[in-house]
């Protein structure tokens, strides 16, 4: 194959996947309220300030820092798309050097790209986990130029800190890697790597922490026995990341023997496909064991989390250069997974293009529409209510403060306020009366003057309702 045809097989690889990716963010998938926070920290708060509330969100600082270069374009953009197009810049950009960067097979290139994980948690849905899709393609480019851009790579180690958790675990792992393939000896290039990756630990550290009293207990996920709770890290980080769909959702069914199985034949097909090249084995292990410990200890996770192994599973095929005519049961062992992760997708495609996220889209239009800019609308739980408000297009309010909001801060207690506590505020305001959005029907023996207007409850893929009162002051 010609380099010329190489580069309009790749050009067209890339233009075919984003504009499918671009159609079905922009016609079809309705953002959560993980997307919407983002967004709203980064649209509302100064730089200053959004630094100082990241150890609230947990995440480091670069996704925040760079939605805010878009939010300026807000008063003549919908947010919706200017977000949508924001993350889609950082996915298209990836699939960008995965395709004309990255050294590889094109077999494997499409195989990634269609890979669950890549599609849709990190393609579709509106995160900056596709930061760390992006920067690790970065780093896998650099350490394949023999003669590389070292500040490039550097560089890319460092941001890949400020990513996710995940994406400075994955920057320790791709030092590994370089350690590993230096011989384990203490090069020049090794030494500029480990600070670039120790610098941007420190500056991730310093960005998320020290965490709030309480804060990782709420986020850790459901409370479980020891036991539970390291079969549960287990088959999640394995199983269920590995071969999505194999089992059902570990974290909501917890773990199962069939789910270990399967998590035995990852490790085994995992150890088969890098046996050969223990300088990539290690690496993995290190990894893949910083991650089971994680959910173990520190923060349970999901999927969406869990996957970050598969992303950093197929950074290290991909520097490897697996030969598949050779190495034919590594290529059925490369296939069986890549088909988990494709029909784990399109399953996920089809549940998005049926049902939306959740109905806040239709109460926010709806309020948008029907609830005048001049009454107040007064959320019961904003943790949950948020992305209604992005999608009217206006920020409700919370009490006791009676002060309006957009974001919120995951570890906030839920206030739940009296009749009197809201008609007193109607008062403040000099309104007749208010309109109360809340998550679940309200306690009709504490709101008796409260009548219920709107419902918004039809199948949803998450299951999140709203119900909308009018309350008059008197």
């Amino acid at each position: 194959m010609t380099q010329k045809l190489e580069r309009i097989i790749a050009f067209f690889s890339w233009l075919i996947i984003t504009l499918f990716i671009a159609y079905f963010k922009f016609s079809y998938h309705e953002l959560w309220k993980d997307e919407w926070q983002a967004w709203f920290v980064a649209r509302d708060m100064s730089i200053g300030k959004l630094l100082s509330f990241l150890y609230y969100e947990g995440h480091p600082a670069l996704w925040y820092l760079y939605l805010k270069i878009f939010t300026p374009f807000s008063q003549i953009v919908t947010e919706t798309a200017l977000l949508s197009f924001a993350h889609l810049v950082v996915i298209s950009s990836a699939i960008w050097v995965l395709f004309f960067k990255v050294q590889g097979q094109l077999l494997l290139k499409w195989l990634y790209v269609l890979s669950y994980f890549f599609f849709f948690e990190y393609g579709i849905i509106n995160r900056g986990y596709a930061l760390v899709v992006l920067l690790s393609l970065m780093v896998i480019w650099q350490l394949q130029q023999e003669n590389r851009q070292t500040k490039t790579l550097l560089f890319s180690l460092f941001l890949l800190c400020q990513t996710e958790v995940y994406g400075a675990m994955m920057a320790m792992g791709f030092g590994v890697v370089l350690w590993a393939k230096a011989g384990y000896t203490i090069k020049t290039e090794i030494q500029k790597a480990g600070w670039a990756i120790l610098s941007g630990l420190f500056c991730f550290v310093l960005s998320v922490f020290p965490r709030t009293s309480g804060h990782v207990a709420k986020t850790k996920g459901k409370m479980l026995s020891l036991t539970d709770t390291w079969l549960t890290s287990l088959q999640g980080n394995l199983s269920n990341a590995f071969l999505p769909g194999g089992t059902k959702d570990t974290f909501v069914y917890g773990w199962t023997i069939h789910g270990l199985l399967l998590s035995a034949f990852v490790i085994a097909a995992l150890y088969w496909i890098f046996r050969k090249q223990k300088h990539y084995l290690l690496p993995l292990a290190f990894f893949t064991g910083m991650m089971i410990l994680f959910s173990a200890l520190v923060f349970m996770g999901g999927i969406r989390q869990w996957g970050m192994g598969y992303v950093f599973f197929m950074s290290l095929l991909l520097l490897q250069g697996l030969h598949f005519r050779t190495e034919k049961i590594s290529l059925w062992l490369v296939l069986t997974l890549s088909i988990f992760q494709m029909v784990h997708g399109f399953r996920a495609l089809k549940e998005d293009f049926k049902l939306p996220f959740t109905n806040a889209l239709e109460a926010g239009l709806f309020i948008r529409e029907k609830v005048p800019e001049k009454v107040p609308v007064v959320a019961i739980n904003k943790f949950e209510t948020a992305p209604v408000g992005g999608y009217a297009g206006r920020k409700f309010y919370e009490l006791p403060s009676g002060t309006p909001f957009s974001y919120f801060r995951w570890v906030d207690r839920i206030y739940i306020p009296t009749q009197g506590e809201i008609q007193l505020f109607a008062r403040y305001k000099n309104v007749g009366g208010v309109v109360i959005i809340s998550p679940t029907p309200l306690d009709e023996e504490r709101f008796p003057s409260a009548k219920l207007w709107k419902q918004f409850t039809s199948l949803n893929y998450k299951n999140e309702n709203y119900f909308l009162y009018s309350l008059p002051v008197k």
